[in-house]
């Protein structure tokens, strides 16, 4: 990094210079380890017990590197990701965490997906925006019994259609209550889109609606499968 100052130099000059963040010192000199703006602030003497090489009686200046937020490095999954909340009706991408048979299943709420414009002439539109956006932290959902096929005439097993580990495209519903949403997989284009099987911890491969399989033991696993979406 660039030279910032000759210690030895300042301190025969009654000046003490103290490394601070983006600095450090080498032979005697101090460098800059990040671009920005060098910002120096006094120190109050160091106390009497501090060793003679410090407690000179030179002022002392602590020098930090001051980045710009231009300059702040910015991973790509927080470039790409939103602070903003989930709606209802809005379409998600969850992780399932737990499933509490009979009843329902506790979902991670991972990112939310762009709706795409109907067939119009727009695809260009669709696709300048990313297929889905991370949010920076979760927020819980649940996905009950009743919301996996709700015009099915069957009573569900929740275990055949989706397990712990899943990744799952889901609508929210409705807003349930301390901050928890409400979701829904009954439309064909939602539900698992990514499993793991058990025995091999290979990922399933979609052979029906309700079904996927191990491509390596053929082990067959329930699940209520994502119909694959249009691609723009």
């Amino acid at each position: 990094g660039d030279r910032l100052g000759n210690i030895l130099a300042l301190r025969n000059k009654g000046v003490n210079l103290i490394a601070g963040n983006g600095t450090y010192i080498r032979h005697g000199h101090m460098y800059a380890s990040i671009t920005g703006q060098a910002m120096a602030t006094t120190v109050d003497q160091v106390d009497d017990d501090d060793n003679s090489a410090e407690n000179d009686g030179n002022t002392k200046w602590i020098v930090n590197i001051q980045q710009s937020q231009q300059q702040q490095p910015q991973s790509a999954y927080a470039k790409a990701s939103t602070t903003i909340c989930p709606q209802v009706g809005s379409v998600i991408l969850g992780r399932v965490t737990r499933v509490v048979r009979p009843s329902y299943a506790v979902v991670d709420i991972i990112a939310i997906v762009p709706t795409e414009p109907n067939n119009s002439g727009q695809s260009s539109t669709t696709k300048q925006q990313p297929y889905i956006i991370p949010f920076h932290e979760p927020f819980a959902g649940t996905l009950r019994q009743n919301e996996i096929k709700p015009q099915s005439a069957i009573e569900l097993e929740i275990s055949d259609c989706l397990r712990p580990g899943d990744v799952i495209l889901a609508r929210i519903h409705a807003l349930g209550g301390e901050k928890e949403y409400i979701l829904s997989t009954a439309e064909t284009e939602l539900g698992v889109v990514k499993a793991t099987c058990e025995s091999s911890g290979y990922d399933l491969v979609p052979v029906s609606y309700k079904e996927m399989e191990c491509p390596v033991t053929k082990v067959k696993e329930g699940r209520k499968v994502a119909k694959p979406r249009a691609a723009a």
